[in-house]
């Protein structure tokens, strides 16, 4: 009875946890995607500054997006760290990088596709550089100055893409796609060590509709 009972207390605390389907959206025509993300068969740390927490969680179709042309986003460097050190955009978004430390900082980019690299300069205290992503992929964001310091920026193709963050007591969190068109998508994440367990994941939207996929994510070898 006791064993029982605990199990219809875990099934609520989860149910807590998922999101909900707001009237709003269900008016709109459009669909939502959410669940719980959890580290499997690992650990990850999610404190300090090479702290392991960011998940990006993202939808792919078959169907082609223009380059946004009017987003500006901004990436400080500051206390000898890039701020955000994980950062999605989508395709066309502008990065503005500045400088609010006291000595000078660099910007060297690596692009995770193709193996290129591209140096964007060096800039003082109180001074700023933009740069404009146009293609999809991951780029990894150093500075030649202090090589301690890196960033991963992954340029998506839409905007149906969500940022979570791993608690570091019981490694997982919640994440959801908000305002999603009704159709059929690949639900992928990036993590910059882990891997979704069992890979892409095919699922369906529907308009006024939840879709519930809760996701594993964990070491390479224990991915398959």
């Amino acid at each position: 009875m006791r064993i029982a009972a605990l199990y219809f207390l875990m099934l609520g605390a989860v149910a807590l946890m998922l999101p909900m389907v707001s009237l709003a959206q269900e008016e709109s025509g459009y669909g939502s995607v959410g669940g719980i993300i959890m580290v499997w068969k690992t650990m990850v740390e999610t404190t300090g500054p090479r702290n392991a927490k960011d998940v990006i969680v993202y939808l792919e179709s078959d169907k082609s997006f223009p380059p946004v042309t009017d987003r500006l986003i901004q990436m400080d460097q500051r206390g000898l760290l890039f701020i955000p050190h994980v950062l999605a955009i989508q395709k066309g978004t502008s990065v503005e990088f500045l400088n609010n430390d006291s000595e000078k900082h660099n910007v060297f980019f690596l692009f995770d596709k193709t193996g290129e690299t591209l140096d964007i300069g060096t800039w003082e205290r109180g001074q700023s550089v933009v740069h404009t992503f146009n293609e999809t992929g991951t780029v990894i964001t150093l500075c030649k100055l202090h090589l301690e310091m890196a960033a991963n920026i992954i340029i998506l193709d839409n905007p149906y893409y969500t940022h979570a963050e791993i608690d570091g007591d019981s490694q997982r969190t919640t994440y959801r796609l908000d305002r999603v068109p009704p159709g059929e998508y690949v639900l992928k994440t990036w993590h910059k060590k882990l891997k979704m367990k069992g890979g892409e994941a095919p699922i369906k939207v529907e308009a006024g509709k939840m879709t519930k996929v809760n996701i594993a994510i964990t070491k390479r070898q224990y991915a398959h």
